[in-house]
């Protein structure tokens, strides 16, 4: 019995590791610090966005820079969870005005529905203050 549940999980991990998530590619429209900032959070670079925090303000800054800046019309606290940026959604998330926090929620994705193109989605990322 112990057999079949290995073929199981065999069979299981194999298919699941044929399913390719697609690449999403972050581009900065322009040079600002913030905007530096919200590609650093939505590539899940904790070091290089806390680096980038601190260098905008010590202190309270830190936090009113956090529920200031917006990437791409969200927050930037929003903005990491929506493209699954877990280090620094976590880290976001905790200093963010109530307003701002993203709210976690369980969803569903059909893999059947997913696109099987090898083409990166790139996604251009703006900041406004």
């Amino acid at each position: 019995m112990n057999y079949f549940k290995l073929a199981g999980v065999i069979a299981a991990l194999s298919v699941s590791s044929q399913i390719k998530a697609q690449d999403i590619q972050f581009v900065a429209a322009d040079n600002s610090p913030e905007t530096k900032l919200c590609v650093s959070a939505v590539n899940n670079d904790l070091d290089s966005m806390k680096g980038r925090l601190f260098r905008m303000g010590m202190g309270d800054a830190v936090r009113r820079n956090i529920n200031r800046i917006t990437c791409n019309d969200m927050s930037v606290a929003k903005f990491a969870h929506k493209y699954r940026a877990q280090d620094t959604f976590v880290y976001l998330n905790n200093r963010s005005a109530y307003g701002n926090k993203a709210k976690p929620s369980v969803t569903i994705n059909d893999l059947a529905q997913t696109s099987s193109s090898d083409e990166p989605v790139i996604v251009y990322v703006s900041s406004a203050r």
